[in-house]
């Protein structure tokens, strides 16, 4: 004897129609969610100028206000200028305060190093002054060795050849190669070898 089953096509519509309403809210949840993890994702590149100095660190280093009163932590690509307790660490900082007040700042930026700082090549328009050579021309840094593939090879020309020069005429830092005859605490150090030997005290 056969057993007759009833099939109640409108629950197992209700059913289906149910499990699709689950399924969008699922995938709508997980969107939204991935969405707003984007959103908080690092920027690719610094929020846009015009550009106002907040703050000056040294001869390499500041903190500028973009237009959308955004932070923009910045250091300069290719150069390392003296550090705070170092021999003309004020005149270094002192050149690179009237460079970037002298005209409109521009930012290309390179990337983000271990201080979530920018690291770009600077530019001062309308006249296009390469801030990391003339800081390098004024005899306040040194050419960035470490890091050049940050620069173009070209650039990494000009810093090179900058230094040369700068070390050649005695300008600047490079006086004290002169004046640590009278006072051995002159002598030009590069910061890098600063920072490795005064982290070791």
């Amino acid at each position: 004897m056969g057993l007759a089953v009833r099939v109640d096509h409108r629950a197992i519509h209700r059913l289906i129609g149910n499990a699709c309403v689950t399924a969008a809210l699922i995938v709508a949840v997980l969107s939204a969610t991935l969405l707003a993890g984007c959103s908080r994702a690092p920027q690719d590149t610094p929020p846009a100028g015009p550009y106002r100095i907040i703050e000056l660190f040294d001869g390499d280093s500041f903190n500028l206000k973009a237009a959308n009163g955004a932070t923009v932590r910045v250091r300069i690509a290719g150069i390392d200028a003296p550090e705070k307790k170092q021999p003309y660490s004020v005149k270094a900082k002192e050149s690179l305060e009237a460079l970037l007040s002298s005209g409109d700042i521009t930012l290309d930026p390179i990337k983000r190093d271990r201080f979530d700082r920018w690291v770009a090549n600077v530019v001062i328009e309308p006249k296009a002054i390469d801030v990391g050579l003339a800081q390098i021309e004024r005899g306040y840094a040194w050419f960035f060795i470490r890091y050049k593939d940050d620069l173009s090879e070209s650039r990494q020309r000009l810093y090179a050849g900058a230094e040369r020069e700068a070390r050649r005429q005695r300008i600047g830092l490079w006086a004290g190669i002169s004046a640590s005859q009278r006072n051995p605490e002159l002598a030009p150090e590069e910061p890098w070898r600063f920072r490795e030997r005064t982290k070791k005290q």
